[in-house]
């Protein structure tokens, strides 16, 4: 079993929290400047951030292990929630009943883009980075001349894929990604992102940041270049501050997936009461700070991580061959 290193669980605890927290703020973004501008300062880089990590420990990619192991983590948990939210969402919120397992529910987006990047990373693997960056940009530019309208998520398959192939660049060469020089700078600028987004209304930057947005004219090809630079630079800054060493909340970001797929329930609930309002108020981000904590260390339990291991419960494709002889 090979040792977990605190610097990685520090990061996905950290970007964890502020995916549970990002979603709490949703609703409340126009109610507030603050909640709007600390919404988009966390939606720049977070789930980037989440894909790069992942194509960062993608260094093997072939063998029947390899893709049950994608079956049994991502796309049979995608099919079993799609399902399971569709039956919560028809009761939490009086609608009728109806399973689209090709238009992923809120969340689920994130584990068919991850289940189609481990897919095809055999063929990833065996490119020259000179060849596969550049590829996997001008795709992901493309890509916005289409209105796919949520369609597999193949909008955001395609945006995010730069940040999937950066990651496994730099993995394979096992390339540091903390810049402990730059951890006095992060602040400073995440700061002022902050304050820029609090001055100015930026049309279309919400769907910019979702992987969503659909090019108006062709200027709007350069809008997502510049975004490319700037949110890899503000997730190389985000990861020079995260400290290396074991911290209180490490053990969060050994169980980060369970997290994900979790706290929708929570979450989605929690909006449809009156106490939600809250979030509006001035004690907004403190409760939002503490609900997040809240919620994420009770789906870290080892309970819930469990209840995904759909490897352990099913039979392994050599014990199904097997059986067939």
């Amino acid at each position: 079993m090979s040792k977990r290193i605190a610097f990685f669980d520090n990061s996905k605890a950290i970007l964890i929290l502020l995916v549970v927290g990002g979603h709490l703020l949703t609703p409340y973004l126009d109610d507030s400047r603050f909640l709007y501008s600390l919404y988009h300062v966390i939606f720049i880089f977070h789930m980037p951030a989440f894909i790069f990590l992942t194509g960062y420990f993608t260094r093997k990619a072939s063998g029947t292990k390899y893709f049950w192991k994608i079956f049994t983590t991502f796309l049979l948990p995608y099919i079993i929630f799609q399902v399971v939210y569709s039956i919560y969402y028809t009761n939490l919120y009086q609608k009728s009943f109806a399973i689209e397992l090709l238009t992923p529910r809120w969340a689920m987006w994130f584990l068919l883009c991850i289940a189609a990047y481990k897919l095809i990373s055999p063929i990833l693997l065996k490119m020259r980075a000179s060849t596969l960056l550049p590829l996997s940009i001008a795709a992901g530019l493309a890509v916005g001349y289409f209105d796919i309208e949520r369609f597999l998520s193949l909008d955001r398959l395609f945006v995010f894929l730069p940040f999937f192939v950066l990651g496994m660049m730099m993995g394979r060469r096992e390339q540091p990604i903390r810049m402990p020089q730059m951890k006095w700078v992060a602040p400073i600028v995440l700061s002022g992102l902050f304050v820029i987004f609090y001055l100015y209304q930026i049309e279309g930057l919400t769907n910019l940041l979702y992987g969503t947005y659909v090019y108006d004219s062709n200027s709007d090809l350069l809008v997502r270049l510049i975004y490319y630079v700037g949110t890899a630079l503000v997730m190389f800054l985000f990861f020079s501050m995260i400290p290396e060493g074991p911290m209180v909340f490490t053990p969060i970001g050994s169980r980060t997936f369970a997290i994900y797929l979790f706290h929708g329930f929570i979450i989605k609930w929690f909006l449809e009461q009156q106490s939600s309002d809250v979030i509006a108020t001035v004690w907004g981000v403190p409760f939002i700070v503490i609900f997040t904590i809240f919620i994420s260390a009770i789906l870290s339990m080892p309970l819930f991580s469990k209840l995904l291991a759909f490897d352990r419960w099913l039979p392994s494709p050599e014990k199904l061959m097997s059986a067939r002889r």
